[in-house]
């Protein structure tokens, strides 16, 4: 098995999208392809991942424009499933990367649910993402597998292209302080075996504070949506609070019931490049 990524420029490339989407998630929400075609001649980025000579992953993205700067919104990742957790997304990221830059951008965004920590793992530690905005029911109420049941809220991710921390994670020589002091904002417990949430706390101000939520929240929606629906509640209140406050998501730290974010107080020199903050 030969995979290779590359950018998409020819028609039949852009028109295998729509077959694509459908084939990855639901053929009722592809996006036609006059569309993706339309986005690709004015300055949307798409990638392809083939085996052989066949497509079976992409990544899009096109021009976003927030509070008067223009960045790359990614939109849409997605592999076949036999092609999954073989780290191709991370490839994917990284080359979506090198051609957003050589295109003139800084930053890409896109978003995700904070309490799919797979997604952030590779977000936020694996590729050097910040978030700093939470986005409370951001598509409305979904009926598919993935979503259904809770409010769609995400985390607006920051991906600082040029920055010391993405280039050292590019590079492997990240190396991710201890947090072992930094207190917890969420106290829960294991019951049936899974996490429950049962006290959140709004008055911390250290420079770095942690919180905590399931390593498997699908499991945990499995298992008892009304405790689903509490994290989801309890979580959205503090994100809010503490961005509110200040503070910003930097790294994540997995543990076996669940996994804790970590939030420190900006600026932070290695987010933009030596001197720069996040302001």
């Amino acid at each position: 098995m030969t995979i290779t990524l590359r950018k998409l420029a020819e028609f039949s490339e852009i028109e295998q999208l729509e077959a694509m989407e459908g084939k990855i998630w639901d053929p009722s929400t592809a996006i036609p392809h006059h569309m993706t075609l339309t986005m690709q001649k004015f300055g949307g980025l798409f990638l392809g991942a083939f085996d052989d000579e066949e497509m079976i992953g992409f990544l899009y993205s096109f021009p976003g424009f927030t509070n008067g700067e223009s960045h790359l919104c990614s939109h849409m990742l997605g592999f076949l499933p036999e092609y999954r957790k073989q780290g191709l997304g991370v490839q994917m990221k990284w080359l979506q990367k090198e051609e957003a830059a050589a295109a003139g951008y800084s930053k890409i965004t896109w978003t995700y649910d904070p309490l799919e920590t797979v997604n952030g793992v590779l977000n936020i530690a694996k590729l050097g993402g910040i978030v700093r905005t939470y986005l409370p029911n951001c598509y409305g109420q979904l009926d598919d597998d993935f979503n259904r049941g809770l409010p769609t809220d995400r985390f607006l991710v920051e991906w600082f292209i040029g920055s010391n921390r993405v280039e050292s994670r590019q590079s492997g020589k990240s190396s991710a302080p201890s947090f072992q002091q930094a207190p917890d904002l969420l106290r829960f417990e294991i019951k049936d075996g899974i996490p429950h949430p049962i006290e959140i706390d709004l008055s911390r101000d250290e420079p770095a504070v942690l919180l905590p939520v399931p390593a498997f929240f699908q499991d945990v929606k499995r298992a008892d949506i009304s405790v689903a629906s509490l994290w989801r509640e309890m979580t959205r209140e503090l994100f809010t609070s503490y961005f509110a406050k200040g503070y910003v998501v930097t790294n994540i730290l997995r543990g076996p019931s669940t996994v804790r974010y970590v939030l420190e107080k900006q600026p932070f020199p290695d987010i933009l490049g030596a001197s720069s903050s996040l302001s």
